[in-house]
C-alpha cells in the first residue's frame, strides 16, 4: 500500500491523460520506473478495490460519510495532536472537485474548482498548518449546534472550541461573521476579525459614504465599521480601534502610500492561507478521475498530509539552506524514501536468472514465448549445446530461435534459460 501511495503521487510529476499510459511502451510515453515499482494490472486492481469500510448498503442513520469516516477521524485526531498554532488563525472553506452525482456537492462560484465537497479549514497564519476541518454534509453535518450562532456560527465555534481561553484572534470572512458570534467568542477569550453581511441581525445602520470615507460604530468590545473603496466594505472586529493605516498600494499621483483602515489592512494579510494552501495542493494533488467519492476525498486527505508535513519539515528546518525548498521537490523526496523503505527488490532484481553450469548470468527479455524451443531449419541435427557443457554427446531436432542455440526440448531449453527463476 505505501508503493501503491508512492505511484500515486508520482504520477503527479509525470502528467498523462490516463493511468495506463504511466506504463505505456510506446516511446514518447515511456516511462520505466512504474513498471519497475509494480505492474500496471496489480495497480489498477488495488484503486479499484480500494475501501475504507465494509461495503454494504446505508441504514437509516448513518452518516454519509461512513464509507469514509475512519480515515477522516484519524486524520482530524493528527491534526489536533502535532501542532499547537501561534496566535493567529483563520477559518475558510475549502473544496475537493467533484461533479458526480452526490447529494452534499456544493457549488462555490469564487473557488477555482466550484463543484465539490465543502471543507471547512482551520489554518494557522503563521505557518499554513491545517489544524481541524470538518466535511459538509447538510444536517448530517457533525457540529456541535448552537441556536443562536446558526450553522456558520456553529462551525466556527466548534472548530474553535479547543483553544478557548488563550486569546488567540481569529479571522473569518462574511459567511461565518456576526455580532452574536463575535460577542460568543469574546466570552470565551477569542478576538475576531472579518468582513460582514450588513444584513445580519444587530448590525447597526450606516450612513451613505464617499468614496475614501468610513464610519464607525461601537458596542463594547466590538467595533462595527464601514468603509467606501471601489465598493462598501463592512467589517466587524474586537481587535482593532477606528484608525487608518498604510498599505502595500502606492497611490500614483503623490507617490504615498495608500491609507486603509488597520482592520481592513490586517484582514487582508491574514485571511488567504486556505486559499493558498488549496493553491498549494493543486499543483501536487494526486486526484485521479473516478465516480466513487470517497476515493477522491481520500487522495484529497493525502494531499493535505503532504502539505502539512512540508510546512512543518520547514517550520523545524527554518536555519538551514533547505528552507526555500518548494513542495514539488519535497513530494519528491518523500516519494523516494517511501521507495527505499517499502520497495524492497527491485524489478530489475528480480528478472536476474540463475544460469546454468560454466555459463554467464543470463536475462530471458519480456518476449519469453519467443524463446519456446522450434525445429530445425532443413530438417538438420545438431549437438545440444547445454549437453555438450556437461561433457554429454546429444543429438536434437530442437533450437531456441532468439539465442540461436540447439538444445534438447527437455530439461536442456529449461535449464539454459534459467526458467525456474524468470519470476
Amino acid at each position: 500500500m505505501y508503493m501503491f501511495l508512492a505511484i500515486t503521487m508520482l504520477m503527479t510529476q509525470n502528467s498523462r491523460h490516463t493511468i495506463e499510459e504511466h506504463w505505456s511502451t510506446e516511446p514518447l510515453l515511456k516511462s520505466d520506473i512504474f513498471s519497475t515499482l509494480m505492474p500496471r494490472n496489480r495497480y489498477c486492481t488495488i484503486l479499484g478495490m480500494l475501501h475504507f469500510s465494509q461495503s454494504g448498503p446505508r441504514r437509516e442513520g448513518d452518516s454519509i460519510l461512513k464509507k469514509i469516516s475512519d480515515v477522516v477521524n484519524h486524520a482530524r485526531q493528527k491534526y489536533q495532536e502535532s501542532f499547537i498554532p501561534y496566535e493567529k488563525i483563520c477559518i475558510d472553506e475549502s473544496i475537493v472537485p467533484f461533479k458526480g452525482r452526490l447529494s452534499i456537492k456544493q457549488y462555490l462560484p469564487k473557488k477555482r474548482n466550484r463543484f465539490g465537497i465543502k471543507l471547512f479549514v482551520l489554518c494557522d497564519v503563521r505557518t499554513g498548518i491545517i489544524l481541524d476541518f470538518i466535511i459538509y454534509c447538510g444536517l448530517q453535518t457533525e457540529i456541535t449546534r448552537f441556536a443562536d450562532l446558526g450553522v456558520s456560527g456553529s462551525v466556527v465555534a466548534t472548530l474553535i472550541e479547543r483553544f478557548y481561553g488563550t486569546n488567540r484572534k481569529l479571522y473569518i470572512d462574511n459567511w461565518y461573521s456576526s455580532p452574536k458570534l463575535s460577542f460568543f467568542l469574546k466570552h470565551h477569550d477569542i478576538h475576531t476579525c472579518g468582513t460582514v453581511n450588513k444584513h445580519r441581525s444587530g448590525m447597526p445602520k450606516f450612513r451613505k459614504l464617499k468614496k475614501g470615507e468610513k464610519e464607525a460604530k461601537y458596542s463594547d468590545p466590538m467595533m462595527a465599521l464601514k468603509w467606501c473603496d471601489k465598493k462598501n466594505i463592512h467589517m466587524l472586529t474586537t481587535i482593532h480601534k477606528d484608525e487608518m493605516g498604510p498599505s502595500d498600494k502606492i497611490d500614483r499621483s503623490t507617490g504615498l502610500p495608500v491609507m486603509k483602515p488597520e482592520c481592513v489592512i490586517d484582514y487582508t494579510k491574514n485571511m488567504g492561507t486556505v486559499d493558498t494552501a488549496d493553491m498549494m495542493i493543486s499543483n501536487v494533488q494526486c486526484l485521479r478521475k473516478t465516480i466513487k467519492w470517497y476515493k477522491k476525498l481520500f487522495f484529497h486527505l493525502i494531499d493535505m498530509h503532504l502539505l502539512n508535513s512540508f510546512f512543518m519539515y520547514k517550520l523545524l528546518n527554518a536555519n538551514l539552506p533547505e528552507r526555500k525548498l518548494r513542495l514539488k521537490i519535497f513530494q519528491l523526496s518523500v516519494i523516494r524514501q517511501i521507495i527505499q523503505k517499502y520497495g524492497g527488490q527491485s524489478a530489475s532484481e528480480r528478472t536476474i536468472v540463475r544460469s546454468a553450469p560454466n555459463h554467464p548470468t543470463r536475462k530471458l527479455p519480456g518476449n519469453a514465448a519467443a524463446h519456446m524451443p522450434n525445429y530445425i531449419p532443413n530438417g538438420k541435427k545438431l549437438r545440444c549445446k547445454f549437453c555438450s557443457s556437461r561433457g554429454v554427446r546429444k543429438i536434437t531436432r530442437f533450437m531456441c530461435n532468439v539465442c540461436k542455440v540447439a538444445l534438447c526440448v527437455a530439461p536442456c531449453s529449461q535449464l539454459y534459460h534459467g526458467a525456474t527463476h524468470l519470476y
